[in-house]
């Protein structure tokens, strides 16, 4: 199964639940599902219901309320960390960190530089910095297993024109995404987008090489220098059909089967890209 590459932050900040957390962090996409349910049982207290009426079964939409809620604080000093991931849940957090540690500074009581972290510190750490306490397992921003992506650092749209139907789809898409790539982000709107060759201006798409490589170009600067609106222009990629109808699941028609050189038209040099079934090459 393809596993997505890039991300937008529009396709980040959608995931902004208890029950589907993402956050960005220097450039990588975290899903902290999983880690912030094991969070969230850290909370030691005495649960009540959240339900209006007390009975047997409570509600679909029922929450387990700790008794810190009642006595007025904002969150149970157990989940004070899962809680502050979770405010800033489909965000980017990357101002929270320097590098891969936390942002430091001063501490008042001991004079020492220690983490900031402006919401407290997590679960079993002591409030003022101590040589006695560490941690004993990885950070969680520091987990390879919770990263399902990158973040894009900048998102571009792209027109996609199918001459044989005339329908013209503008999505956006990651400027550091190759061409198969786009063709998945493509695939919602033609299941069979495999079985056309893909080019702009007359020139055949290398489909190992991003936008940039393929001479597509990226003209917003250039027209908000001028005070014209950045979507004056859009360019567009035009699908042609090749008569050979692509059947089955869709996703398999891109399964990486070899590697092979291919000649890119737009600057002649030879880069190494991936030969999918049913794509086609110069």
């Amino acid at each position: 199964m393809y596993r997505q590459e890039w991300y937008t932050p529009a396709e980040v900040a959608v995931h902004n639940t208890p029950k589907d957390c993402w956050v960005s962090l220097n450039g990588k996409v975290l899903d902290l599902t999983e880690w912030l349910d094991r969070q969230m049982k850290l909370c030691m207290c005495v649960k009540s219901c959240s339900c209006g009426v007390k009975s047997w079964f409570c509600e679909p939409d029922c929450v387990e309320l700790c008794c810190c809620f009642k006595k007025g604080f904002l969150y149970c000093d157990g989940k004070r960390l899962a809680t502050t991931i979770l405010a800033y849940a489909g965000k980017d957090i990357s101002h929270w960190f320097d590098g891969d540690d936390w942002v430091t500074y001063i501490h008042p009581i001991v004079g020492t530089r220690t983490e900031y972290q402006r919401h407290g510190p997590g679960s079993g750490r002591p409030v003022v910095p101590s040589t006695r306490w560490k941690p004993y397992k990885k950070p969680w921003w520091l987990d390879p297993t919770l990263v399902i992506g990158k973040l894009t650092a900048k998102t571009r749209p792209i027109r996609i024109v199918n001459t044989l139907t005339g329908s013209t789809v503008t999505i956006e898409v990651c400027s550091e995404e190759t061409i198969y790539q786009i063709m998945l982000r493509y695939l919602p709107h033609n299941a069979h987008a495999g079985s056309y060759t893909w080019r702009y201006r007359g020139r055949r798409l290398c489909y190992g090489g991003s936008l940039q490589h393929n001479g597509v170009p990226d003209e917003r600067e250039r027209y908000a220098a001028v005070a014209l609106p950045d979507n004056l222009h859009v360019p567009a990629l035009f699908l042609y059909y090749n008569d050979d109808l692509t059947e089955g699941n869709p996703f398999a028609i891109f399964t990486v089967q070899r590697t092979k050189l291919c000649r890119c038209e737009v600057n002649h040099e030879t880069v190494a890209t991936a030969g999918f079934p049913g794509l086609y090459y110069n």
